[in-house]
């Protein structure tokens, strides 16, 4: 396989390395060569799907493959081009098993034509003036003189005659391509006990590095939340009539050690009162406050009140009803009853806030 980083996976090399595979990487920009797949398998493939495809065409003369076609196809050019005789030809022609280093030409080591140029490293050129030309590349120009317009000193067998190359040289690359600060990688058997801890470090920094990351990112958007938060309330107290905060009742009698949890007293329940309502789940229990609406046998109707979240200009537990929240509950599960509450008061919006003159802190009301 190649070397690159999305391939390599620790839970592959785990189950390879149990198995008694090795998972061999090669050389960058060599797969063409290197690669037994490329090499001796998906040609096969390509060739066996494109039959399977023409046959499938000609006994359906008119119609149109599509994606329901392509599955048959693939199944058919799979079977042919996945046989342990080509796979192991790919092994053995790429020269990796059995080891063969000398299964590749020297002409297949020589660069492209087009990206000749000459090593600048390895002539510097002095201040002004050119950097020197190499005889390969010099030889590949086409010449100034004129006798090669007309045919060729070193053939006369070819008089007159003009190479396509002469008036119209292939483009060359002139400028190198900027260097990047890519990983340099080379050949490694991944499922040596030595690499494969190497990738499980690597593995284990860049999980650490990606947790410290989220971590920041939680830690930002928590104050920014609170920013908003913050900023909301500010918005909602400028824009009221009267930010005069209104004087409510002495509560000490309320706030006793009466409203530690007790026994509940709800047999003079009335409608209009306010209680504090249980719903149970199977992980914990829910605290509402709800206002009586009726009674039937043991079964209780009410409207539930929600919490305001966030910091009110009380400072005390503010509570508004919320639309449609109505439902109906054993009278078992009224764990207290409250005081009237006062409202808020001011402006519209504040008229339909409720402030308990009672110590609540110990419900956890939501």
């Amino acid at each position: 396989m190649d070397n690159h980083e999305a391939h390599i996976s620790l839970k592959a090399l785990d189950i390879a390395k149990t198995s008694g595979i090795v998972m061999l990487t090669i050389p960058p920009h060599t797969s063409h060569r290197l690669q037994p797949l490329d090499k001796c398998v998906y040609g096969p493939f390509k060739t066996y799907y494109n039959r399977a495809l023409d046959g499938w065409m000609r006994s359906n003369r008119g119609k149109t493959a599509s994606i329901y076609q392509i599955a048959g196809c693939v199944n058919d050019a799979f079977m042919s081009a996945m046989t342990p005789r080509n796979i192991s030809s790919g092994f053995r022609a790429t020269g990796i098993f059995p080891y063969n280093r000398d299964i590749f030409s020297d002409a297949e080591f020589e660069p492209s034509m087009v990206s000749d140029r000459p090593n600048l490293e390895q002539q510097p050129a002095a201040e002004g003036v050119a950097p020197v030309v190499s005889a390969s590349l010099s030889a590949e120009l086409p010449s100034p003189d004129p006798v090669h317009a007309c045919g060729s000193q070193s053939d006369p067998n070819h008089a007159r005659y003009v190479s396509p190359t002469d008036i119209l040289p292939l483009p060359k690359s002139q400028q190198p391509r900027k260097q990047t600060n890519r990983k340099r990688v080379k050949t490694q058997i991944l499922t040596d006990t030595p690499e494969k801890q190497a990738i499980e470090r690597a593995h284990e920094e860049r999980t650490n590095k990606l947790k410290g990351k989220k971590e920041i990112i939680h830690k930002k958007q928590g104050m920014w939340k609170r920013k908003q938060t913050q900023t909301k309330i500010a918005v909602e107290s400028s824009s009221e009539e009267s930010d005069v905060p209104i004087p409510f009742e002495d509560t000490s009698e309320y706030e006793s050690s009466s409203d530690e949890r007790s026994e509940p007293d709800v047999s003079d329940l009335v409608v209009g009162d306010f209680v504090i309502v249980r719903f149970a789940s199977k992980s914990r229990s829910h605290h509402y406050i709800g206002l009586v609406d009726s009674f039937a046998d043991n079964e209780v109707s009410a409207r539930f009140l929600r919490r305001i979240r966030g910091i009110t200009s009380s400072k005390k537990p503010t509570f508004v009803f919320k639309e449609n929240d109505e439902a109906s509950f054993p009278r078992k599960d009224v764990l207290k009853k409250l005081p009237q509450p006062q409202q808020a008061g001011g402006t519209a919006r504040r008229e339909q806030q409720f402030i308990f003159p009672c110590n609540l802190d110990h419900w956890n009301i939501e």
